[in-house]
């Protein structure tokens, strides 16, 4: 079903795993907005004004709260792109409705029942990141609290299973058991390609070079949308620099989903 804010698929969810300044967010957005027009795509920009969730304590982890709205609510206006962040607490939701279009609930919150009845009742949309230690089957329970607040404008992320030690492994299957439940699903191709074990350094432990090839196969198994962290200089970005695709290369990506996207939704399988 066709979420009210994005009016045809595949759609796009890209920008800076978080955000570091107010310039560079605008020049990815500006990039992300040509994209759009090019493609005819709509695209929302994602850039975390807080990341909770980091691993080390000396990790960046963010701008925090009213400098990172105040950053999203400027790429909107410069741009008229929708915007995203993911949340952490219910007490910051509210306020940050006030900026986002969409409420991102992070995958080690998708369970949380809490964050998800306040982000549910803002009425905005929710995307759900299934969580890396969480079955397709099992996500339906966290689709059950956003809908049992009468919210149904939802989005469902799959952003693959740990395998082993750190490994993340993609379950094609996924798409097909997600997309049943009757709303849009996204590949995360870039907490994908992340081995969660490699933290000697941030430019480690990914294998950004599958990048491509899975976003292809995420097409034809059926994901409506691409989730991709994107930066001008991937080595240098302070957050998940170790998965984040170059900003110049991202429309030739996006163009290769549109394009496998199209010609496998009118296939008979």
């Amino acid at each position: 079903m066709l979420n009210p804010i994005i009016p045809s698929y595949p759609f796009l969810i890209a920008g800076p795993c978080a955000l570091e300044s107010e310039e560079m967010a605008i020049q990815i957005a500006q990039t992300l907005k040509r994209i759009s027009a090019e493609l005819k795509i709509t695209v929302i920009f994602k850039g975390s004004y807080t990341k909770a969730n980091r691993t080390r304590e000396d990790a960046f982890n963010g701008l925090g709260l009213e400098q990172g709205l105040e950053i999203l609510a400027s790429v909107h206006r410069e741009t008229g792109l929708l915007v995203t962040s993911d949340v952490h607490e219910a007490n910051e939701i509210e306020k940050a409705a006030e900026v986002l279009d969409v409420i991102q609930i992070p995958a080690l919150l998708c369970k949380n029942t809490g964050v998800l009845h306040t982000a549910a009742d803002t009425g905005k949309t929710i995307n759900i990141k299934k969580g890396h230690f969480l079955t397709a089957q099992d996500l339906r329970y966290s689709v059950e609290k956003i809908e049992a607040r009468g919210n149904r404008n939802i989005i469902l992320t799959e952003r693959g299973n740990l395998f082993g030690y750190g490994e993340t492994i993609i379950d094609f299957r996924n798409f097909s058991i997600m997309r049943d439940y009757g709303y849009p699903v996204v590949f995360d191709v870039s907490h994908s390609v992340r081995n969660t074990a490699r933290r000697a350094a941030d430019p480690c432990g990914g294998t950004p070079q599958h990048i491509p090839l899975l976003t292809r196969c995420a097409a034809a198994a059926g994901a409506a949308g691409l989730f991709v962290e994107t930066h001008p200089a991937p080595d240098r970005a302070l957050c998940d620099a170790a998965v984040s695709y170059p900003l110049a290369d991202l429309a030739a990506l996006v163009k290769e989903f549109k394009q496998m996207y199209e010609f496998t939704r009118n296939l008979t399988l």
